[in-house]
Order: structure tokens, then C-alpha cells, then sequence
């Protein structure tokens, strides 16, 4: 509702603006030409007052396109806060109302002692929810100020993929496929590496079908690089957004009727936690149904 008043105002400001301009411009050329001087002393102050006026008519659009394109900024800004806002809003009183509920259940009636445990339990589970979004909004805010700290470490490959394959399917209760491919010695942060995976396979299994489960393909670039692509087979993602992908708070659906969680972080902190171990994320065209992610990460041999 803001953004179409603002712009007609600017519009309107702009225009009659230019028109004074113009009308000053009219009425200064013929007080010149109405005036005593030679033809010579006329045809250079016109062409003067054309010149400043050129210049002046210059700055003066170049002026309006800055204001529509600061205040196009800030709408996007204040829309993509208020995104954020909703969702962290959601994701907050979520686990939080859920957890309130099993402590009360257990407190108010008699249950046996498997069913608190099991109560007990999803508790822990949504405390543990809680605890994850407020790490992503830290990460995240650690990634902007560049104060994200590093510990590179040697792992295998392979067996660092396996294992968070394997946790990951339990998890969501999906099924990853993997490649068979040649173990590769890799230089890295094992948290940092982990969150960049974890939230790739998170993003998958939101947006993807999980009949069809994930595939995760690892290959080398010319032995500079290793490529690890995560494939979902859901919607895939409309060609208009995938330049908004990586942007902090952007979702690809409305947040006052979205079906799925998050917070509109996960692929910003993603694409940013293989910056800052030198590598790069990005979305990669695939045939067929879904969206495909690339990782590459630098490696020697």
C-alpha cells in the first residue's frame, strides 16, 4: 500500500518539476531574443541557457531515478523484514506451544511411565528445534560480520558423506542415493562443511518429493575442485526467482499462508558458509523434475 502513493508522488514531484523548469527555460529565451543585444550576443546566450539547462535537466532525472530506486530498495528491504519477522514469529511459537503442551500433559494426568518418556522426549525434540533456529540466526549474523571462526581439519569424503547420509535419512525419513566415487581428502571445517550439507538436504526434503528421496553426486573438476550436486525431484524452482535465492529472508512462498517451516536463512548461510571456506554454491540446470544445488570445494591432490 505504500509503494504506489510514494511513487506517484515522486512522479507527480518530478513532472511539475520539469515542466517549471521548462517554462522558466521558454520565458528566458524570449526575454534574450526581446532584448537590444546583436543576433551574434542572442544566439550565445541561448545556447548557453540550453547547455546549463541540459545539464540541469540531466541531474534532475538522474536525481528522480536515484529516489525511485532508494525507495524500491527500502520497500524491499521493509517486505523482506516483515517476511522474516512472520517467520521466526512461527518457527518460535511453535516448538514452544508444542513443548508447553507435553510438559502439561505430563503434569496434569496419570500416565505410564513409557508415555511420559515418549512425552519427555518430543519435548526434548522441539527444545532441540528451538535451539537449531536460534543457531541459524546467529550463523547468520556471524557470516555478515565475516566473524564465522575455522578449523580446517582433514576428513575423508566418503566417509564424512556417509555418515551424514545416514543420519540424515533418519531424520526425515527419506532415502539419499549416493555415487560410487574415488575418496578424496578434503581440507576443511567439519561444522561449517556440515552446515552447508545439512541445509541442503533440509532445503531438499521441504521443497522436494520425498517419495523419490535425494541424490547426491560427488565428481572432481580438474583436480582442483570437487563437485557435489544435491538433487531433490520436487517442483524445482521458477527460473524469476532463482536470482532471489540466496538472499537472507527470501522464501518462495508467502508467509502468512506457506505450508512449510523456516526462516527464509537456510540457503544465504549455505551459500555463504562455502565462501568462507573458499569454495562456492550455486543452482545448476538439471532435465527433469526438481532442483539441483552444486558445491564446489577446492582440494589438493
Amino acid at each position: 500500500m505504500l509503494k504506489k502513493p510514494t511513487t506517484v508522488f515522486v512522479y507527480l514531484l518530478g513532472a511539475y518539476v520539469l515542466i517549471q523548469f521548462l517554462w522558466w527555460g521558454y520565458h528566458l529565451i524570449d526575454l534574450t531574443q526581446a532584448s537590444q543585444h546583436t543576433d551574434k550576443m542572442i544566439t550565445k546566450r541561448i545556447v548557453m541557457i540550453i547547455g546549463e539547462g541540459s545539464v540541469f535537466l540531466i541531474l534532475l532525472l538522474f536525481g528522480l531515478w536515484k529516489i525511485k530506486r532508494s525507495i524500491k530498495k527500502e520497500i524491499q528491504i521493509a517486505r523482506q523484514q516483515n517476511n522474516f519477522m512472520l517467520s521466526v514469529t512461527h518457527e518460535l511459537k511453535t516448538p514452544l506451544a508444542a513443548t508447553k503442551l507435553y510438559l502439561q500433559t505430563v503434569q496434569k494426568h496419570k500416565l505410564s511411565e513409557e508415555k511420559q518418556n515418549e512425552l519427555i522426549q518430543k519435548a526434548l525434540d522441539e527444545s532441540s528445534r528451538l535451539e537449531n533456529l536460534v543457531e541459524q540466526i546467529l550463523t547468520a549474523s556471524r557470516l555478515e560480520q565475516q566473524a564465522l571462526p575455522r578449523l580446517m581439519t582433514a576428513i575423508s569424503l566418503k566417509d564424512f558423506l556417509n555418515d551424514l547420509i545416514s543420519i540424515q535419512e533418519k531424520r526425515f525419513n527419506i532415502s539419499i542415493k549416493i555415487n560410487d566415487f574415488e575418496d578424496i581428502q578434503l581440507e576443511t571445517d567439519m561444522l561449517i562443511f556440515s552446515n552447508i550439507l545439512n541445509n541442503l538436504v533440509e532445503n531438499g526434503y521441504k521443497y522436494g518429493n520425498t517419495k523419490h528421496g535425494l541424490s547426491i553426486h560427488v565428481s572432481k573438476e580438474n583436480n582442483q575442485y570437487v563437485s557435489i550436486q544435491i538433487r531433490d525431484f520436487g517442483k524445482g524452482i521458477p527460473f524469476e526467482q532463482q536470482d532471489l535465492l540466496f538472499k537472507k529472508f527470501n522464501r518462495l512462498e508467502n508467509e502468512e499462508t506457506r505450508t512449510t517451516k523456516g526462516t527464509g536463512l537456510g540457503l544465504f548461510i549455505a551459500r555463504e558458509c562455502a565462501r568462507t571456506l573458499g569454495g562456492s554454491l550455486r543452482l545448476i540446470k538439471v532435465e527433469g523434475p526438481g532442483a539441483c544445488f552444486e558445491i564446489q570445494m577446492p582440494y589438493d591432490e
